[in-house]
């Protein structure tokens, strides 16, 4: 089936859509300029730099994701031995250093450290794990990690595995703890 629309039919549908009372959408947004959206995002980037940062996101997945909300969840945190913990996360509220009149540069240094879940005991830990820095022509806001680790060899037990990223333009850091088993 198919439906085509003439000049009068059209134009019956635009006035129903322009018509709309300015309470209709919260906080009276309606369709605006760009330079209204540039206004808007530049109000969010004043909230953000304000933000402690924080990871918004952390999961075990089951594949690197394709970019920003583009994940597959594990079903569940149970590792058999040898298998790689895959983890998506999704940090907010980072720095962006200006590096050129249009060019910003943001990113994290990422450690890890592995405990034991029955004691809090760190089995296993590396600093600067990961150095992952990306520049761009926009503070962005979206900004997805996937990390991969390796623990074969590991016994089976329960596990915390902590990922700390620490902002690369300036002294802030934060942490993500997700619980893990290997199974026997």
């Amino acid at each position: 089936m198919s439906y085509s629309l003439d000049r009068r039919s059209l134009l019956r549908v635009m006035p129903v859509a322009t018509a709309l009372p300015a309470g209709a959408f919260p906080g009276g947004a309606r369709a605006q300029t760009v330079q209204d959206i540039d206004a808007r995002e530049k109000a969010v980037i004043e909230v953000w730099q304000k933000t402690p940062l924080t990871i918004r996101r952390a999961m075990f997945v089951t594949e690197k994701a394709s970019g920003y909300g583009e994940y597959d969840p594990r079903p569940d945190n149970v590792f058999k031995a040898g298998e790689p913990l895959i983890a998506y996360l999704e940090p907010v509220a980072y720095g962006w250093l200006q590096v050129g009149p249009d060019l910003y540069t943001f990113g994290f240094d990422v450690d890890f450290a592995i405990k034991l879940k029955s004691t809090d005991k760190v089995v296993g830990e590396r600093k600067d794990f990961g150095h992952l820095v990306q520049q761009s022509h926009a503070r962005n806001l979206e900004y997805t990690i996937t990390l991969t680790l390796n623990v074969s060899g590991a016994p089976p037990t329960d596990y915390i595995l902590v990922y700390t990223l620490r902002d690369v333009t300036g002294p802030r850091s934060a942490t993500a703890e997700l619980p893990f088993t290997i199974a026997s």
